[in-house]
Formats: structure tokens, sequence, C-alpha cells
């Protein structure tokens, strides 16, 4: 077992790179740069090149709605309180229009089988029993599903009844994510979610008890008034937990675009040496209890599909974080969602009214991008080097028929400042983050050769017009 430590020089090196606003390339490239002239018809053609047979899906469907706000949330969402609920409730209107938009998705695609399906949002358990039931009977209906597919799910541990979680294991979900933050009950209320231990350990058996085949948590450092003390404490409770897999985030704080995190106060969120500390502190103890560490912020236990799929050389990075099966195409269904295919993105119209009016009509595309081959070869040096830490010279020269040394010419020389700070290393083969250093600063490794980023963007960080959205 490895053991992430820094010394005083590491130290003065990550803090000088650390603060710097620099894309986490859940994409490549990032979506801010897509353009609104992507629309419908581009993405029915490009849905349209999927190959079939042999062509494989993974299905995101974005459920948008939550009962409440959660501060710390980046992700489309629309909040739908109880009381607004009983008045009209918006899940029947989204199911109607899923099935439409499903219909034209699938009667584009031609038959492609769906090897992976995740449900996200907002929170999937929003929807009632009966609503669950028509989301699967809509899935099901327009998709061809490979036997066996992974078929995940996130929910809300406040809200997600067992007989829901029931009815999901019956439809095929074989995977389950948590949102659990922190425990601690003062981080709790200064983001807006309370959710003792207990709720989440009650949704934990459940879980176990249906045969959910690997249960994720999702937690976040950055939060208001975290501690070191209350993170080994949240650390403790997550593991007595035992969660197959493990996202640990980040907090994006970006309050120009998430204007409810205008309610924290600078003075009251962990920076420099604590922020790392924070996150040192959980690598370790994931690492202590067993977990391998995937990617920039995953760690799954060594059995798990994830930790499995990174010594496959399966690993894909997306708007999922580090998630299995590569060689799908990613299609999204519902406000919002994104799909990825393999020459273009496409994103969905965001409000809900707004995405229901478009699939009466057609696609909901509102934007996207169609991918250059020098975007698509540098999208697979980002995916080898989030992935595994390493970019393979020879594999990208032979895949793109370049020679990596004169096409990166550029860029290996910006990456020598790097290589000097001690973040990475180069030889004839490969070029390699360095561990534990390297690691924690794969973003600014990865900003040396993003095409789209100015040339110092590894030293300054992004422009203002970008440094707001990088999320």
């Amino acid at each position: 077992m490895s053991t992430y430590r820094l010394t005083d020089a590491e130290r003065r090196t990550y803090l000088r790179y650390a603060g710097l606003a620099l894309p986490r390339h859940t994409s490549y490239p990032i979506a801010p740069l897509w353009r609104t002239d992507y629309g419908p018809a581009r993405f029915r053609d490009d849905l349209g090149r999927v190959p079939v047979p042999g062509g494989g899906l993974s299905l995101y469907v974005h459920i948008p709605f939550c009962e409440r706000l959660c501060y710390y949330c980046a992700c489309t969402k629309e909040i739908v309180p109880p009381e607004r609920r009983r008045q009209l409730d918006p899940g029947e209107s989204f199911l109607d229009g899923l099935a439409l938009e499903a219909a034209q998705v699938a009667g584009t695609l031609g038959g492609a089988e769906a090897r992976q399906v995740h449900l996200g949002g907002g929170s999937p358990t929003f929807l009632t029993v009966p609503q669950l039931l028509r989301l699967g009977g809509i899935l099901r209906r327009h998709f061809r599903f490979a036997p066996g597919a992974e078929a995940a799910v996130e929910i809300d541990p406040r809200i997600t009844s067992r007989e829901q979680l029931e009815v999901l294991r019956g439809l095929g979900f074989n995977r389950v994510s948590l949102g659990v933050q922190d425990f601690d009950p003062r981080v709790q209320r200064a983001v807006h979610r309370t959710q003792p231990v207990e709720v989440v350990a009650r949704a934990v058996e459940w879980c176990r008890a249906l045969g959910f085949a690997s249960v994720n948590f999702d937690l976040i450092y950055g939060l208001p008034f975290q501690t070191l003390a209350g993170m080994a404490d949240t650390l403790e409770k997550t593991l007595a937990l035992r969660p197959d897999r493990i996202a640990f985030y980040r907090l994006a704080v970006i309050p120009d675009i998430f204007r409810w995190q205008n309610v924290f106060r600078p003075e009251d969120l962990p920076a420099g040496e604590l922020s790392l500390e924070l996150n040192l502190l959980a690598i370790n103890r994931f690492l202590g209890a067993g977990y391998e560490f995937v990617g920039l912020d995953h760690f799954a236990r060594p059995d798990e599909a994830l930790a499995q799929a990174r010594r496959a050389g399966t690993l894909r990075r997306n708007f999922q974080g580090m998630t299995t099966g590569a060689e799908l195409e990613i299609v999204g269904l519902g406000p919002s969602a994104i799909s990825q295919l393999g020459a273009a993105f496409a994103q969905n119209v965001k409000a809900s009214h707004a995405w229901r009016q478009a699939v009466a009509g057609g696609l909901a595309t509102e934007r996207g991008l169609r991918l250059t081959p020098e975007d698509r070869l540098r999208r697979e040096l980002m995916q080898q080097l989030y992935g595994y830490g390493v970019i393979d010279k020879r594999r990208l020269g032979e895949r793109f028929g370049i020679t990596f040394d004169e096409h990166f010419a550029a860029e290996r020389r910006r990456l020598a400042d790097l290589i000097a700070d001690g973040l990475a290393e180069e030889d004839g083969r490969h070029v390699r983050l360095t561990a534990p250093l390297g690691r924690l600063l794969v973003r600014v490794v990865a900003a040396v050769f993003d095409a789209y980023l100015p040339a110092d963007a590894y030293r300054a960080g992004l422009p203002a017009h970008l440094s707001s959205k990088v999320g």
C-alpha cells in the first residue's frame, strides 16, 4: 500500500498550482466551448452514424427534480417542494416527454444495444413507484438491453423508500449511488442537507438486502466548516458502511453561476493547507482500507467493476466522473442530458418545460460540438492522463498516425516546466504523472495539452470568460 505524503518542497509547489482555475476535463473540448449552431439536425445525423450491429450504448436519463436545494450543488435541477408537488406533480409530464424523446432517439439509432443505463439528476427517486415502473417500461420498450447490463441509479437517502429500491431492483438496476457529502451536522446545516448517518445506513442495508451488486458513496471536501477531526469522523462512518466505490469530489465554488452558493462565506471554507490535508487524509484512509485510487477522485474495492476496468484499460472520464465502458456511445435523455458519441457531444435544453416542447416536435438538442481529428486525438490523451496517470506516446501515435514528440513539440516545451517542478516525468515512450504530487495536480498537466486554453493556463489559470465555467 502506498501512502500519499508530501515533502515541504512539494507542499509549496502544490499550493502554488492548486488555486488555479482549470478544467476538470469531464469532456474534451470542455463544455463552455460547445456551440449553439450544433442543433437537432446535426445530432440526428451523428446518432445515425452509431454503428449497428456491434455498437453499444450507455443510456443516461436526467431526472431534474429535487424536493430541497443543496447549496453545494452544481447539477441542473428544479426544486419542487412537497406542497407544490401536491398541487401539480411534474413527474407525469416528464415521463410523457421521455416517451417521445426515447422513441425518436431509438428510431434514429436503429437497434444499438444498451449495455449501461444510468439514472441521474436531480433526484431520480423523486419519482413515485408507479412513475419508476413507467420509466422502466419506456426504456425497455424503445431500447434493446444487453443481458447483464450495468444499470445504476443515484438516490437521495432522505427521500428514498425501500419500495422504490425494490422496484428499481426488479427493473434490473444493480448499482446504486448515495449522495452523502459529509456526516458532520454543522456542515450539513451549512449546505442545507440534514442527513443523519442512520438514514444512510438504513438505505445501505436495504440495498444490500435487495442484492444491488455495488453501492457508491459521493463525498465532498471543501465544504463550509469542515475540519480534520470532522472529516476523520465522516471517513470512519463511511468505511464502517463498506461502500464498494467512493467518489471524493472537491467542491466547485462558482457563485456567479450557482447563485445559491453566495450563502457560503469565504472565511468558512477550508482553503490552502487545510484543503490539502482533508484530501490527503481521505486518500490515505481509503488506501489503508484496501480501496484502489482510480483517476482524479474515485476509489474502488479491487473486485469492483471500476477497479477491474482500470486494470482492463476500459475506464472513461465523463460527466458522471470515472466510469466503465470506454467503448460505449453515451446517449442522454431528459432536460440538460449530454450525449457523448465517437465524434460529437450534444446537450439538451435545460429547462424541463422547454425540453418537453422541443421533444413534441423533434429532438431537444440545444448545443454541441462535432469533433475534429485533432479533438479526438487530444480527447484520448486526456482519457489516458486522467484515468491512468500516463500518456502512452506510441499508442497514441499508432492510433492517430502521428509522431508524438513532433506533434506535441510546443506542449513538451511547456511540460518541461512541470517536470522541473516534479509533477511529471517523460521518457521516449511515456509522459507519466508523479505520485503523489502529479496525481494531485493532474489538471495542471492536462492544461498543457488542451489546445483551446491559453498557452500559459497551466501557470496563470483561465481567463475570466472561462474561469467562472470550469466546474
